[in-house]
């Protein structure tokens, strides 16, 4: 009677623990105390593990940096639950991060298929390949505008860019989303329409005025962009600012990338590239002698930089103090002899002085690198000496 009663225990008390430690590794993971986590499930996976164990562990593993394990455990949930369309969707996502995209396209595909039949409603976290969004709850049946965006983003790694453009079209239908503007964006711009890129891109800001993503993609595509004050102040823009500042400048607006240089300096003191960037704009807006404290400042921070000695030569070249601007470019010039420009402002530096044979020699080297515009002050002022 002992031993029926003992047995009688065990079959009880073996699943309640089993419950309990599964309860226990899911508190720990959603806690991101994935070593524990990894401890309590590894109780219930020594014993009779089902799908349940199997997917939390892949998880678990994932958050470990164990892709690998993880597919092996999400395997072992489809073997045990052929229809799991989230071990699935996981398999899919870990084989698009790994580069085995015809792989993830097929899980994606299959999930996209059969996803119509499943009753599931687990709730599980998934994680963006966008980065936008990072990893967040959701399940799968919120998710099937996501599946085919993945699978667009499966198909534009792997160059099929009309099959991309179809999913990424396709995902409009189950959700409006910044990011579904934002990856078909992509795809147009790699088929070569740009308007079409950049409308997707504002339209996603529509939706999301402060989305990272948009504004990074559109200052790429649209020099013509400028930013709104409060993004300014982002730390996570801040990398941007010297690529907007450029863009400006060749906008013509060069009050706005003076704006977005020194914000790039406000943010890292030591960024050469960004006072060479804002000097240059300075020079445009006739501000000579700040330009040239930038460029001075881009010396003293970067030695290696020697473009700075012609930009700091054009800065006294504007002020008409042109036997300083020509000692700069003829600094310039014992580095770099092939740059025909600083030859041609060296000899204009020369005429400027009345130093005519030097101007000369100059402009026939602007000349000889294929400076047009030298032949015709070589004609008015060379031959008939």
């Amino acid at each position: 009677m002992k031993s029926f009663l003992t047995f009688l225990l065990a079959l009880i008390v073996v699943p309640v623990f089993s419950q309990d430690y599964y309860d226990k590794a899911r508190a720990k993971y959603h806690e991101n105390d994935i070593d524990s986590a990894r401890y309590f499930i590894n109780k219930n996976l020594a014993k009779k593990p089902n799908a349940e164990d199997y997917f939390l562990s892949a998880m678990i593993h994932e958050a470990e940096g164990k892709d690998l394990r993880a597919l092996a455990d999400y395997e072992a949930v489809i073997q045990r639950e052929p229809d799991n369309m989230e071990a699935y969707f996981q398999k899919g996502l870990i084989y698009y991060n790994s580069a085995s995209t015809e792989q993830a396209i097929k899980d994606f595909t299959f999930v996209l298929e059969n996803s119509w039949n499943s009753e599931t409603k687990a709730v599980y976290y998934a994680s963006d390949p966008t980065g936008a969004k990072g990893t967040f709850l959701t399940t799968l049946q919120s998710m099937i505008g996501r599946v085919y965006q993945y699978r667009g983003m499966a198909h534009k790694k792997m160059g099929n860019y009309d099959l991309a453009l179809q999913d990424f079209t396709k995902a409009f239908e189950f959700d409006t989303l910044a990011d579904c503007y934002i990856n078909r964006s992509q795809v147009f711009d790699k088929m070569g329409d740009k308007r079409a890129a950049v409308n997707d891109l504002k339209e996603a800001l529509k939706i999301d005025s402060t989305n990272y993503h948009a504004w990074y993609n559109l200052t790429i595509l649209d020099e013509t962009t400028q930013l709104p004050s409060y993004l300014l102040e982002d730390e996570e823009f801040l990398p941007m600012l010297n690529l907007v500042g450029a863009n400006a400048y060749e906008s013509g607006d060069f009050d706005t990338s003076v704006r977005y240089y020194s914000k790039a300096i406000e943010a890292n003191a030591e960024d050469d590239f960004a006072y060479i960037g804002r000097g240059k704009a300075l020079l445009r807006i006739e501000e000579f002698g700040a330009a040239r404290q930038d460029f001075m400042k881009a010396m003293q921070l970067n030695p290696s930089r020697t473009e700075t000695f012609y930009l700091i030569g054009n800065s006294l070249f504007h002020e008409k103090r042109f036997k300083d601007a020509l000692g700069f470019y003829e600094q310039y010039l014992s580095i770099d002899s092939d740059y025909e420009n600083v030859w041609f402002n060296a000899a204009m530096a020369s005429l400027s002085l009345e130093e005519s044979d030097k101007a000369c020699r100059y402009l026939k080297k602007a000349s000889d690198l294929g400076m047009t515009q030298a032949d015709v002050l070589i004609e008015k002022h060379c031959d008939s000496q």
